[in-house]
């Protein structure tokens, strides 16, 4: 189980870095985005799907948190869907420990 500082640090960042991303693409911000801290992982995997012609423009990101970079990955490979004409969509991978640093002495 990861300290409560690392884990409020990691839902404070990942809260930021959501923030950042909606503003870039003029979404609006969520009245009720309540990430809990337990499932808050080390990558946080963002995702804005891409506008189609004849369809609403997406308002939202789907994101999800991943253990691994890879996990991260394949979990970005199993929801994004491409189409000929779409346009716009987005995908965010962020280490979320970044510049922590850990105790190295438990690794000898």
């Amino acid at each position: 189980m990861l300290p409560a500082a690392l884990e409020q640090e990691r839902l404070l960042l990942a809260e930021r870095l959501l923030t950042e991303i909606e503003r870039r693409h003029g979404l609006p911000h969520p009245i009720n985005r309540e990430i809990h801290p337990v499932i808050t992982d080390r990558f946080l995997a963002a995702y804005l799907p891409e506008a189609r012609e004849g369809e609403p423009a997406p308002l939202a990101l789907e994101y999800a948190f991943a253990p691994s970079l890879s996990a991260s990955l394949k979990l970005l490979q199993e929801v994004v869907s491409e189409s000929a004409d779409g346009q716009g969509a987005a995908l965010y991978i962020h280490d979320l420990d970044t510049g922590v640093i850990a105790d190295s002495s438990g690794l000898h």
